[in-house]
């Protein structure tokens, strides 16, 4: 039976997510090998049958080419929330029209069917 999964703030091909200066810095040593690793780990839980809902910011500072071959080598049917940085992210082949926000039902944990909003930004 296909899954609904939830993510956000991915940072495809943005170097700057990797600084130092950054409040808190991703653990790699290249943005290469932080986009090697999301797909791993991705491609590990998504199957291909699953549904993804991608809360903003795909990708930043990278070109659109590069974001595109990660993209398609990640699992899922993938439906994108516009972020605050999505200018690559908007251009990508998406199941749906990208949108600001989307109210989806899912079946909590006791099985009862429940609505919920997707955005980017909290309020």
């Amino acid at each position: 039976m296909p899954t609904t999964h939830v993510v956000s703030d991915t940072h495809v091909g943005h170097r700057n997510i990797l600084s130092s200066s950054m409040e808190r810095p991703r653990p790699f040593a290249t943005i290469e090998a932080h986009d090697e690793t999301l797909v791993e780990r991705w491609n590990a839980v998504v199957r291909p049958d699953d549904t993804v809902w991608h809360l903003g910011d795909f990708a930043y500072r990278c070109t659109e080419a590069y974001a595109l071959s990660i993209f398609l080598r990640l699992n899922g049917r993938k439906l994108l929330i516009r972020g605050n940085h999505e200018k690559i992210g908007e251009r990508l082949p998406w199941a749906d029209p990208v949108r600001d926000v989307a109210m989806i039902t899912l079946p909590d944990p006791a099985g009862v069917m429940r609505s919920i909003w997707l955005s980017h930004s909290p309020t």
